[in-house]
């Protein structure tokens, strides 16, 4: 370990020499752990008390990997954004469209797989895992890059490199849990073939920057697929839930994170946790909406650099698959996928799936893919733009984004919910430490119980009739409330 590493945060005008001048003393860093897979004997990936990746730097040669670690961190104001990337990726594909929400796009659709026993063994339409297994099956790569159950007590899942069909279903479903890339991708320089990788916006984007810098790296990601995404959570989040199942997460073995119920709407989905009972493995589950403050716009155990993102769409990715949250699909608890394709190459496979009977397909407008993501969009653009402003106001630094800082972004209960929600999010994390040597969940309640109050009474408000809500922003004015 480095100890001549600065880790406090810098002024605006100093000039930062590598991610530990701003990002990682600051909560930016989302643990992806390119920095750590570019320069493997500088840089180590660990874990801290609040379960999240951090890198550390292990020498202090800050000269040689200082720059090269600012290059591939997807916060660093010194990469390249999303559009500049998206651009030299695909803004010469032919037919190809652009939105500022979505990013380049050549098609968008709503499908899922046609095998019954697939769908059921994905969280929502298989879509992703599909992909993986028919770029196998064509021999267009010779493995697939995603999260699978790590089977290794410290962490319960991690990203490896799957060969065959039978691995690859293995890794289907989603996992509300962080993970880091610097090992895989030590390993996909030295595999023998392609593969396609599959993740979350922010690390497609550090793998697109890393393979800008790394020939190996980018001679072997043949593919990328990401994911919708909301934010990320930290391991604690994995600890809370297995809590609310009557669980110690010192026996917690697997979680399911996206238990499918039939019946239920897909958005009406359960928790499943397995833990060792004595020499014995059992389960437990309920349904993600008896989780106490468990609505996922609570923000509870979000990395807070989720809180500076603007992209929901992996748009750096060259297809993006999430869930069709929309009145048409979510009454099938089997699960829906919508997909955003951002290459020719990607629409024909989908198309083709289509014909072959693997998938069943329709094309969408984007705008049924905007609708599906409306509580993000809200909380990426216009809540991203009335953080930046706080941030801006109270002096404190934040990167960057596509988006810039206003005062008046979306409505005055949209702005009082925000500074909620950031409450919950910075507090939260510390509000499970003081739990964590104790069990149950009392303290942990207790300390967040008024904010989760507060913010859901804001988030029904929200939903007044318009001249409910006027009243209420012009009488919360003359209190002196505004943002």
């Amino acid at each position: 370990m480095c100890g001549n590493i600065p880790r406090g945060s810098i002024s605006v005008d100093e000039k930062d020499r590598s991610i530990f001048d701003f990002i990682v003393p600051a909560g930016m860093c989302t643990g992806c752990g390119a920095c750590a897979g570019l320069y493997p004997s500088d840089i180590r990936m660990t874990i801290d008390r609040r379960g999240w990746y951090i890198p550390e730097a292990l020498n202090d040669d800050v000269e040689r990997w200082g720059e090269g670690t600012l290059a591939v961190c997807p916060f660093s104001d010194t990469a390249e954004n999303e559009d500049v990337i998206a651009e030299r990726l695909f803004g010469g594909e032919p037919g190809i469209l652009h939105r500022a929400e979505t990013g380049y796009y050549t098609g968008c659709f709503a499908c899922h797989v046609a095998d019954g026993k697939a769908r059921m063994a994905s969280s929502s339409g298989g879509l992703a895992t599909w992909l993986a297994l028919r770029l196998l099956e064509m021999g267009k790569v010779q493995g697939a890059v995603c999260v699978a159950p790590s089977g290794r007590g410290d962490r319960l899942f991690e990203f490896d490199i799957m060969t065959s069909p039978e691995d690859i279903m293995r890794a289907s479903k989603s996992r509300y849990y962080p993970v880091e890339m610097s090992g895989v991708m030590n390993r996909i320089r030295g595999f023998d073939g392609r593969v396609v990788l599959t993740g979350l916006p922010c690390f497609i984007k550090a793998v697109r920057l890393a393979c800008g810098r790394d020939v190996e790296l980018s001679g072997r990601i043949a593919y990328t697929i990401g994911l919708f995404c909301g934010h990320l959570k930290s391991m604690r989040y994995a600890d809370y839930l297995a809590r609310s199942c009557g669980v110690s997460e010192k026996d917690l073995v697997t979680i399911d994170f996206r238990r499918k119920i039939e019946g239920s709407r897909a958005s009406e989905y359960g928790i499943e946790v397995t833990y060792r009972e004595g020499e014995k493995l059992s389960r437990r589950h309920m349904r993600a909406r008896d989780v106490w403050g468990g609505s996922w716009s609570n923000n509870l155990f979000m990395l807070p650099a989720c809180g500076y993102c603007d992209d929901i769409f992996s748009e750096t990715a060259d297809i993006a698959v999430g869930d069709a949250w929309l009145d048409e699909y979510a009454p099938d608890w089997r699960g829906t996928n919508l997909a955003v394709c951002r290459s020719a190459e990607m629409a024909r496979l989908l198309e083709k799936g289509g014909q072959d009977g693997g998938l069943v397909i329709e094309e969408v407008p984007v705008g049924k893919v905007l609708k599906s993501q409306a509580g993000a969009l809200r909380q990426r653009r216009d809540g991203l733009q009335y953080r930046l402003h706080l941030a801006s106001k109270r002096g404190i630094r934040r990167p960057v984004k596509r988006l810039k800082p206003k005062a008046d972004a979306g409505t005055f209960l949209d702005r009082m919910l925000q500074r909620q929600r950031l409450r919950i999010s910075e507090e939260a994390h510390e509000a499970f430490l003081e739990q964590l040597d104790r069990p149950g969940l009392d303290i942990f309640r207790k300390s967040l119980r008024f904010r989760i109050f507060l913010s859901d009474r804001i988030n029904k408000a929200r939903h007044l009739p318009q001249a409910v809500r006027h009243k209420l922003g012009r009488l919360s004015g003359q209190h002196g409330f505004t943002g």
